[in-house]
């Protein structure tokens, strides 16, 4: 009897082409999900990051380029607007000017992670409130583009939802910029 329970857990162990394809594809979205998670903080700096001399003098600089880039993604978003209202606004503009906006925001979140990383090394303890407070406005901004995909695909998106949706965009982006402009001093980036 012993044997013959040995004989099927080798059976069962041996892995057919469509258990492997399961495991890497399960293997592939794991890996995914955790190095894709937007609320993760960073070690490794963006492009273009400055690192300063000191710890405070990083923090000062991603700051800086965190502030720099929430500019850049409210005035992506006010481009869009003024873009979306015309006449002969297209699916294919708005598919680029979609993924555009995804792009900054992405730099957006790299930026804000990496000040995350580099206010966490610099051993402030009062910082980590204003970030998780920083981080879940990201993630609510996120939520935007949830909004759009659902209105795409439902076929429902109309060109005055599009722009007040982009118009909302530039809105919480110039309040989150007002959050960190306020955090700076907890965040020790003064």
């Amino acid at each position: 009897m012993r044997l013959q329970l040995t004989r099927i857990d080798r059976e069962s162990s041996k892995l057919t082409p469509l258990r492997k394809a399961k495991a890497v594809g399960l293997a592939a979205a794991l890996f995914i999900a955790l190095a894709l998670t937007p609320g993760v903080w960073t070690q490794v700096p963006p492009v273009g990051a400055l690192v300063g001399p000191t710890p405070s003098a990083s923090v000062k600089n991603a700051a800086d380029a965190t502030r720099d880039q929430a500019a850049q993604v409210r005035n992506t978003a006010n481009t869009w607007a003024g873009r979306a209202r015309s006449a002969s606004y297209q699916s294919q503009n708005l598919a680029s000017d979609l993924s555009n906006m995804q792009f900054q925001y992405g730099l957006l979140r790299d930026k804000f992670n990496w000040l995350a990383s580099m206010a966490q090394q610099a051993g402030r303890p009062q910082a980590q409130n204003a970030l998780a407070e920083l981080d879940a406005g990201l993630n609510i901004i996120a939520e935007l583009f949830h909004f759009l995909d659902e209105q795409i695909r439902s076929g429902t998106l109309d060109r005055d939802t599009l722009v007040r949706t982009c118009r909302t965009f530039e809105d919480v982006m110039r309040e989150w910029e007002l959050e960190l402009r306020k955090s700076r001093s907890r965040i020790g980036a003064i």
